[in-house]
């Protein structure tokens, strides 16, 4: 297999070489080698035919200068084609050819050069000669006998001189012409005579030049630079031609090397497809057992592992298989699967002992793939390991981790006790796959059964949470009614005698009312919409308050148990609300324990690195404040353990308790954005578990041991006029009469729009507005804030019966300057206005 993983780059490499040698094997291309050699052939045959031609040319024995055009033309043609003996060479013999080709081109051009004017000054000489000879003949003839004499003389000159045109003979020439243009004492010099000395001259004058043209010409170097390069090109060729020799016998040599790899690898892959298709085979059946697991029920899910255990165990040829599980599932799984053969004992402790060894496993020497690899448990260095694996005749194991969404599940063991197995690299990445498979189906099971488990809290939660905004609105409507039963009832003990026996009825109707009222506050902390104000505190100072509050109550038969660590230990939160939950929770247990038994009330600190799930709420990673509360009673099953904390929900017989105490426990745990953990089983008692979010023990204030309140005298009003609106009518009625009780003008309506209205007619009438919060057409909010756009300087007392916090930005833009709680008691209204006017 080893072998067949590099064959790819063998097999690449060695194409890359024989394309090389294929490349550098080719011998020189035959038809561009035949080329260069005609152009150079060309260029010297053509060289040697103009300079022929110009000879012919100077002795006038060309009627024309076809030949040397001619020449000039064939010898531009090779030139262009000299740049294709380049190719032959390479390096420093290239930029050789490339010179000499430059200088062959360069030559060629200056020889054209020098033909054009040879051709220019030629024609003239030419012309000029045989003007010369014709006009000097006719003149001998035909002139007197003193003139003919010097033409004659002057034909001699200009003989010798065209047969050597010298200096001295120039100058005789020149002699001659001169006399000849001067006239004699009886005779003037004729045209003819003097056009005859001036072809004269131009002859002395040409001659010389196209003479030197000429020999320039004759003595040109294209000839010899083509010579070169010719030279050049040639050896050149010679030694591409012999390289191409040698490359073409390494190519062989490494035709016969590839040939001979070939026929090895043929036979190892002949060798190895046995092993490829057992390969192919484990495939199939890691895909198979992958298979089985898709669309399988949570409780079927086990089964299937222990299938794919011996099927895996089977197939590998093993003698045993398990996965031994770290996190137990709260489904009651007991943490392992086990397959061995049937002639292969396991002893009972067996997971416990491997899924230690596997987990403090030390031999880094022994791992591969991260997955312990022991082929041979007697190769071990003597220690713990090896007498662990040797207790159980294990000869070989093979540990492989169980890993989902990064977290470590358990282990994957495979081990045979008759024999020795060694486990190839590709064997460990397979039975890894399975492992894979195995960690998913586990994970498949426990997550199944967590989200089963987190449905049914999330049903229960948003049951208490739609009972909870449901037990609000009732309370506010109940607030609203006992608003008008303790008013009036107010305003009756104001004007009853003490004695009469009315009065003593109206009393027992405002006792009533206002133990309605603390049912009302309870319903509204488990709606938790009651106004709070939470502020930094340290919970050990007030919970062992809380406790001796508890045992000052509890009968002698009652032990109150404390372990109170929680030393500075702060959160945020109101005092009086995290004492009432103690206090709730320990009179539950109290009552649960028929007052006998024992009350433990511990408060410590700790921190989750991971969110944890309760069984009423979730825990984000982070620092909490935790206070347990347990008691030895009757415990509870979990049908009321799902209900303990609806309102009005009670085990108690009738009369004996309302179904408020746990709810306003969940509601003030709520609001301090805690989480409550019960656990409890019939007969075993109950455990309340109850985390709030720790902060920093800064300057923290308990609020122990608060003043006494001290009683405000009611404070009347002179006539002012106070805007009222309400829009229950008979609330709004009630706060008019109590008004006009203490001493103000009310000026009542049951319509936010109309009072409105009322206010824009005249706004300095009134001296305050007083109005409810929720109102169908208008908030009073938004009255508010209309209002102190009119008079910002008018107060604003804004009532409500919800009771849940108002943003304090919001009550600042309405121009609101205070937030009194309905019902409303004559003292508190009282005392509200006097802040406000007086």
């Amino acid at each position: 297999m080893k072998s067949l993983r590099i064959l790819a780059p063998v097999i690449a490499c060695l194409l890359i070489v024989l394309t090389y040698l294929l490349v550098q094997g080719a011998a020189p291309d035959a038809a561009r080698h035949e080329r260069a050699l005609d152009a150079l052939r060309t260029v010297i045959l053509y060289n040697a035919a103009l300079q022929r031609d110009v000879l012919r040319a100077r002795a006038g024995l060309l009627r024309s200068y076809d030949p040397l055009v001619r020449s000039i033309e064939s010898l531009d043609r090779a030139t262009r084609t000299l740049p294709a003996a380049r190719d032959i060479a390479s390096g420093e013999a290239r930029a050789d050819i490339d010179r000499r080709v430059a200088a062959v081109v360069a030559a060629v051009r200056e020889e054209e050069a020098l033909v054009e004017a040879f051709k220019s000054d030629n024609a003239l000489l030419r012309n000029s000669l045989n003007y010369f000879n014709y006009m000097s003949s006719r003149l001998t003839t035909e002139g007197d006998g003193l003139r003919a004499i010097e033409i004659g003389a002057l034909m001699i000159a200009m003989s010798q001189f065209i047969s050597d045109p010298q200096p001295e003979a120039a100058k005789a020439v020149t002699a001659a012409l001169d006399r000849l243009a001067r006239p004699s004492v009886n005779t003037v010099p004729g045209s003819d005579v003097l056009s005859l000395v001036s072809h004269g001259r131009l002859i002395v004058t040409r001659l010389p030049a196209v003479d030197d043209l000429v020999a320039r010409l004759q003595t040109a170097s294209t000839s010899e630079q083509a010579r070169a390069l010719q030279d050049v090109y040639l050896d050149a060729h010679g030694r591409a031609a012999a390289r191409a020799a040698r490359f073409q016998a390494l190519l062989y040599i490494a035709a016969l090397v590839l040939a001979g790899y070939v026929a090895y690898l043929f036979a190892r892959l002949r060798h190895n497809a046995r092993t490829l298709r057992e390969r192919l085979e484990f495939e199939g059946l890691i895909a198979s057992i992958s298979t089985q697991f898709i669309n399988l029920s949570r409780d079927r899910i086990r089964a299937g592992i222990s299938k794919g255990l011996a099927r895996l165990v089977e197939h590998a040829g093993l003698d045993g298989a398990q996965i031994f599980v770290s996190r137990t599932s709260d489904a009651g799984s007991s943490g392992s699967y086990f397959y061995r053969r049937p002639n292969v004992s396991t002893p009972a402790h067996l997971p416990k002992d491997m899924i230690e060894l596997a987990s403090r496993w030390t031999l880094k020497d022994r791992e591969r793939q991260g997955c312990i690899h022991i082929p041979s448990v007697g190769e071990l260095p003597e220690g713990p390991e090896k007498a662990c694996l040797q207790a159980y005749q294990v000869r070989s194991w093979l540990c492989i981790p169980l890993w989902h969404a990064g977290e470590r599940l358990g282990f994957l063991a495979l081990d045979t006790v008759t024999r020795e197995k060694r486990w190839a690299d590709d064997d460990i990445a397979l039975l890894r796959t399975a492992a894979e498979i195995f960690a998913n189906a586990i994970a498949r099971e426990h997550s199944e059964h967590e989200r089963e488990t987190l449905q049914a809290r999330l049903d229960q939660s948003q049951r208490l949470e739609a009972i909870g905004t449901l037990a609000g609105g009732i309370a506010h409507e109940f607030n609203n009614i006992l608003g008008a039963v303790l008013g009036y009832g107010e305003m009756a003990l104001a004007v009853l005698l003490k004695e009469s026996r009315a009065r003593r009825y109206v009393q027992q109707i405002m006792k009533a009312g206002k133990r309605a009222q603390d049912v009302t506050e309870q319903i509204l902390a488990f709606g938790r919409r009651r106004e709070r104000q939470h502020h930094a505190l340290r919970a050990e100072p007030v919970v062992a308050e809380a406790v001796d509050l508890l045992r000052a109550s509890f009968p002698a038969t009652l032990s109150v148990k404390t372990h109170l660590v929680a030393a500075d230990a702060a959160m945020m939160g109101d005092p009086t609300e995290l004492q009432q939950v103690i206090m709730n929770l320990g009179t539950n247990a109290a009552q649960a324990m028929n007052s006998r038994g024992i009350l433990e009330i511990g408060l410590d600190t700790a921190e989750f690195a991971e969110a944890r799930m309760l069984s009423h709420g979730n825990l984000s990673p982070g620092r909490y404040v935790g206070l347990a509360v347990r008691d030895t009673g009757s415990g509870m099953d979990q049908a009321t353990l799902e209900r303990i904390f609806e309102p009005f929900f009670t085990t108690k017989p009738a009369g004996q308790g309302t179904g408020l105490g746990l709810s306003t426990v969940h509601g003030i745990v709520a609001a301090h954005r805690g989480a409550v953990d019960v656990k409890s089983q019939p007969g075993e008692g109950t455990t309340f578990e109850i985390y709030f979010p720790w902060i920093e023990p800064a300057a923290t204030d308990a609020d122990e041991g608060e003043g006494a309140v001290t009683e405000v005298p009611v404070q009347y009003g002179n006539g002012e006029t106070i805007l009222v609106v309400d829009d229950d009518a008979s609330l709004m009625q009630l706060a008019e009469e109590m008004l006009a009780a203490l001493s103000y003008e009310p000026v009542g309506f049951d319509r936010s729009p109309a009072a409105l209205s009322a206010f824009r007619t005249d706004p300095g009438r009134f001296d305050m507005v007083l109005t409810d919060e929720v109102m169908p057409e208008m908030t009073g909010i938004e009255l508010s804030g209309q209002v102190h756009e009119i008079r910002p300087d008018l107060p604003i007392v804004l009532m409500t019966g919800y009771g849940r916090p108002l943003r304090s930005r919001q009550l600042t833009a309405a121009g609101i300057s205070e937030v009194i709680k309905k019902p409303l008691l004559s003292s508190a209204v009282a005392q509200c206005i006097a802040r406000h006017l007086h």
